[in-house]
């Protein structure tokens, strides 16, 4: 894990939380395919939007097929589900529904919304996850059709996926306003006695 301006502690706190997001994320990803998921986290790191293009966690400089939604309710912001063209195609054939865009967007909800409940949970506030929809750009402008602020957070989760005996690289990309991300690191902080 690559700490930035972050302490080990919050990194590990972070990865904590997404992990869990992965694990309720699971069980939709299941009904969606109509057989078990794993899900796991990788890698987190978090970087200031304005030097993402550089410093970000990211699949590569090509375009991706990724699921863009908006943040609401106890924490606003925007989360991006990411993969390589070819695997998001791929995945889209492991879910249950026909149109395989349909498909890719149903299962990129699925994995957004986990990881949006838990960060709902972490901050113990409902969060939900609106307007899902089929981005292809590269990853940079991905984030740019969010408008956030170029002093956003952009907190990318490296996500291992497996379903039906094949494995995917996805990232997420959770934009927070940098006083959501101080928020959500002192929810994380353990208690002080």
């Amino acid at each position: 894990m690559m700490r930035g301006a972050h302490s080990t502690e919050q990194m590990i706190a972070l990865h904590g939380l997404f992990a869990e997001g992965a694990a309720c994320a699971e069980t939709t990803l299941a009904e969606i395919s109509g057989r078990e998921s794993a899900v796991d986290v990788v890698d987190v790191r978090c970087t200031p939007l304005e030097s993402f293009g550089e410093r970000g966690l990211r699949l590569g400089d090509d375009l991706v097929a990724a699921v863009l939604g908006r943040l609401e309710g106890g924490c606003s912001g925007s989360i991006a589900v990411a993969l390589e063209p070819e695997d998001a195609l791929a995945w889209a054939r492991t879910g249950s529904e026909r149109d395989p865009l349909a498909a890719f967007v149903a299962l990129g909800r699925a994995l957004a919304g986990g990881l949006a409940t838990a960060l709902g949970e972490a901050l113990r506030a409902k969060v939900a996850l609106v307007d899902a929809r089929l981005v292809e750009r590269t990853e940079p402008l991905v984030l740019a059709a969010t408008h956030a602020p170029s002093d956003t957070i952009v907190v990318s989760v490296r996500i291992q996926v497996e379903a039906r005996d094949e494995a995917f690289l996805a990232i997420a990309h959770l934009l927070l306003e940098p006083k959501r991300m101080t928020q959500l690191l002192s929810s994380l902080a353990p208690a002080v006695h």
